[in-house]
């Protein structure tokens, strides 16, 4: 099989016709009738139906014309991609981080990393507590950043920081939901909803949940907190997020009781073990590590 032969095929089928093919990719009507017709003879099946006016997919050359879109579309990505490296350009570097993990101390690695390899581009995307792990596992980042939400063997990790959690709710509300006491009970708390971040389909992801009472699930955290702070629910939200807020009365901390209200827990800078780094993944890898190392953390 040849890769001539399969853009032979795939023509035939995107244009109706050999001839079509044959003009839209500037090959002659008999070459392109012999490159389908080496790829039925190589594997025994016959790939389109003749016996029409126009050839038609048999169900065998359903399957492969499926496949075969998928091959010519990686075979001119890595065409692409030769032509970019010849030129000597550097592959951005796609890097996922928790939407809670862009505490200060991340933000500060970002631009330092920023000023030690101008030349490498950064793609970030953001995702939600087992979404960032995904990410690497179906290739669409390179390195993540983010807490420990499903991290096994199949991963390598370094902690790179810390993430304080509070539990927070409008100031108004505080008073009668502690009802003189100093803790929260939880079941004064089943009336308000309680406010999660959740990717869509996976709402049983969440730790720190009551087990009863009203839920809403949101898709990011300013939208968590502005809901939180217009006194329409309680959460517990990064503290980095809501420090002005606490500091200018907007949101109190809230202890409930029986429950985990307050909490600190690493991030990690996260890698699949089975997979081969890019060199711009290498090269930033190395200087979280470093950085870490130089300024005493115990990362």
């Amino acid at each position: 099989m040849k890769l001539d032969q399969i853009r032979a095929f795939i023509a035939v089928v995107e244009t109706g016709s050999f001839r079509a093919a044959a003009d839209i990719i500037h090959k002659t009507q008999p070459s392109i009738s012999a490159a389908v017709k080496a790829l039925e003879d190589q594997y025994g099946i016959q790939l389109l139906d003749r016996d029409s006016y126009r050839p038609t997919l048999t169900a065998e050359g359903e399957a492969f014309f499926r496949q075969s879109k998928k091959l010519m579309l990686q075979a001119n990505q890595l065409e692409s991609l030769g032509h970019h490296l010849a030129l000597g350009a550097e592959q951005p570097l796609r890097l996922c981080v928790s939407q809670m993990g862009l505490t200060d101390q991340i933000v500060a690695l970002l631009k330092g990393f920023q000023e030690y390899a101008p030349n490498i581009a950064l793609e970030v995307t953001s995702d939600h507590l087992h979404g960032v792990q995904d990410h690497l596992i179906k290739e669409r980042s390179d390195i993540a950043i983010g807490p420990s939400y499903g991290l096994d063997d199949r991963h390598i990790f370094v902690e790179v920081g810390k993430l304080e959690m509070n539990c927070v709710v409008h100031p108004d509300l505080l008073p009668g939901l502690q009802a003189g006491a100093q803790k929260v009970k939880q079941q004064a708390l089943y009336s308000l909803p309680q406010i999660l971040v959740s990717r869509s389909g996976a709402e049983h992801e969440h730790r720190f949940v009551l087990p009863t009472g009203k839920r809403w699930h949101v898709n990011d955290f300013q939208v968590k907190k502005t809901l939180v702070q217009a006194g329409l629910g309680w959460s517990r939200i990064p503290h980095y997020m809501i420090k002005d807020s606490l500091e200018e009365g907007r949101l109190v901390l809230m202890d409930v009781e029986n429950f985990t209200s307050h909490s600190q827990f690493p991030l990690f800078m996260i890698r699949l073990r089975n997979k081969t780094l890019s060199h711009e993944a290498n090269v930033f890898w190395r200087y979280v590590k470093n950085t870490l190392k130089s300024s005493g953390s115990d990362a």
